[in-house]
């Protein structure tokens, strides 16, 4: 029995994209952290102790830099770290949720990035909040769970299809764009709060940089990689086109037929036209097109 429950996760995992394999490292280290911690507590008269904490904060982002430079690879696992059940299932929920709707907006590479770094963006909102409220002075706070890149996520499918209908549990279709202002109106009223101040930081960040990653998209520019320098792709894609419209031999005489249009110009006038219209409104040659550059 336990052989082919090991065997079916397996293969959810391996066929199921990003977004499950994503979930199946959080529920995992959901699970290795509170053995840790059941651990810690049983051997120490019900206290987890300094150990498990030390754990704890080696993987987590601190509102100290010096740690987070020391530690540079809690600007990643902070993302996947999460001790309590329901910030768990929140969070895995809305990823899986949000994350598919952007993958199929724009594909599943742009959808990533804008994971990773609406995550990295809401860490530095964090470091941020901490060295301004007063209550955090003189402390060390420290932040983890995949909320500031869900947050993230759902601004960037706002941005792209702000008329895109989610189906809500008692509500109904609500468009995506109020849904997200909703969750920007939170933020923004608990942030002021001596509870969890840097979290709701952390998600305005993140909000933020899901807003300007489209927004930049839009106008021809793309992020490569994590934290990479902007790159102009509108001009890179006009000149080789430029260059496969030369003559292949002397003799030869250019066609009148027009030219095709670059696939970034392409690509923007339908992101454009999913913003002003929805998803809705693509025709199957556009949607055609938008897979065929999410598998590029």
């Amino acid at each position: 029995m336990f052989d082919s429950i090991y065997k079916d996760i397996q293969y959810r995992i391996r066929t199921g994209g990003f977004w499950v394999r994503c979930i199946a490292l959080c529920i995992a280290v959901f699970l290795i952290i509170n053995l840790v911690r059941a651990y810690f507590t049983f051997t120490n008269d019900g206290f987890p102790g300094v150990l498990y904490y030390d754990i704890i904060h080696s993987i987590s982002l601190s509102s100290t830099l010096k740690h987070d430079l020391y530690f540079p690879w809690v600007w990643i696992t902070h993302i996947f770290l999460h001790e309590g059940f329901f910030h768990l299932l929140w969070n895995m929920l809305w990823l899986f949720w949000i994350g598919s709707i952007v993958e199929d907006l724009i594909g599943s590479r742009h959808a990533i990035l804008i994971f990773f770094e609406t995550a990295i963006a809401g860490g530095i909102f964090f470091i941020i909040s901490a060295a301004l409220f007063p209550w955090y002075k003189g402390i060390e706070v420290h932040a983890y769970g995949a909320s500031a890149a869900v947050t993230g996520l759902l601004f960037a499918a706002a941005t792209l299809s702000p008329k895109y209908e989610v189906r809500l549990i008692l509500i109904g279709n609500v468009q995506i764009k109020y849904l997200a202002l909703v969750v920007l109106i939170l933020d923004l009223l608990f942030a002021g709060e001596n509870t969890n101040s840097g979290g709701h930081f952390a998600h305005i960040g993140g909000a933020f940089w899901g807003w300007m990653y489209i927004t930049l998209l839009r106008s021809g520019y793309a992020m490569d990689s994590w934290l990479s320098l902007f790159k102009r792709r509108t001009k890179n894609a006009a000149s080789k086109y430029t260059e496969n419209r030369r003559f292949n031999s002397p003799g030869k005489k250019q066609s009148n037929t027009p030219a095709p249009i670059p696939k970034e110009e392409k690509l923007n006038k339908i992101l454009d036209k999913i913003k002003t219209q929805g998803m809705e409104k693509l025709t199957s040659e556009e949607k055609d097109f938008l897979e065929h550059i999410s598998k590029e």
